[in-house]
């Protein structure tokens, strides 16, 4: 059985029960303009022995898109249900561990501050933090562009900045999926979500610092927008707090490297705990 979340869309993959599950279940939460597909290539590894939830944030995908303007909070609030019904179904009630990815990791690490009893250990992946100014410029002109123009745009300069084009040649199924699920966002879902995205947790970074629960900051050498210095700094700024920079890789490693990135990841959710 999945967790239900009023108006939320899961997907609930791997074992279930104390025997199956070995490990304490994982929830999954994407980044802007993308939906739980983001997962698709990693999430058979990750379910081996342990119950992973992915869902699709308010406005994307197939969940709602709640009236009125978007906050961090909505997503905070949205992410909570999904972690208290995961916790609830384990049937020997273990605390999830959560990642997100890009305004998923901005959501993780919220609900990490605002709700530290609810996450196990916490991965923010490709994660802003702390931008100046300057590295706001460039979100701020795509969330523009795109209010004119449409989501065609701002599809194609995820492309081109997402992945190299020697990636693109060699992996063209793949960028097409990427591509196709950026134009078929809810433009108005999108501009609630990429509004947030460009502002950010007003209550950041300051707020970090009340995160309990072990902290990987995890990103790709190229990310430009979410960069292995942001990376370093939420690691800095989170009591256990410790980072990693994948070798070569850009903006979504679940899909240019999902080997890699699996790797990474389960290095960190499966090593014990510190006495």
């Amino acid at each position: 059985m999945s967790p239900v979340v009023d108006g939320t869309n899961l997907r609930s993959d791997g074992p279930t029960g104390a025997a199956g599950a070995a490990r304490p279940p994982l929830v999954l939460v994407h980044g802007v303009g993308l939906d739980l597909h983001l997962w698709d290539l990693v999430v058979d590894v990750l379910a081996v022995d342990r119950r992973v939830i992915r869902y699709d944030l308010f406005g994307h995908g197939c969940s709602d898109d709640p009236p009125g303007p978007r906050s961090i909070d909505d997503f905070v609030s949205q992410c909570l249900g999904v972690l208290v019904a995961t916790t609830i179904e384990d049937t020997v009630g273990r605390t999830p561990d959560l990642a997100g990815l890009s305004l998923g990791a901005m959501v993780a690490l919220a609900v990490g501050a605002r709700h530290p009893k609810t996450v196990g250990r916490l991965v923010a992946m490709n994660a802003v933090f702390d931008r100046t100014a300057d590295q706001v410029e460039g979100p701020r002109a795509r969330l523009a562009l795109t209010a004119a123009e449409g989501m065609g745009p701002v599809a194609d300069l995820a492309i081109a900045r997402w992945f190299t084009i020697d990636w693109q040649v060699e992996h063209p199924e793949r960028a097409a999926v990427v591509d196709e699920r950026i134009r078929s966002t809810d433009l108005e879902g999108y501009l609630k979500a990429y509004g947030l995205f460009v502002e950010g947790d007003p209550l950041m970074p300051a707020a970090a610092a009340r995160i309990a629960a072990p902290t990987l900051a995890l990103t790709g050498e190229r990310d430009t927008g979410s960069t292995p210095a942001m990376s370093r700094a939420i690691a800095s700024a989170v009591v256990d707090g410790q980072s990693r920079v994948l070798s070569g890789l850009g903006h979504l490693p679940p899909i240019e490297a999902p080997e890699i990135w699996s790797a990474a990841l389960l290095e960190f959710l499966d090593r014990p705990n510190q006495p």
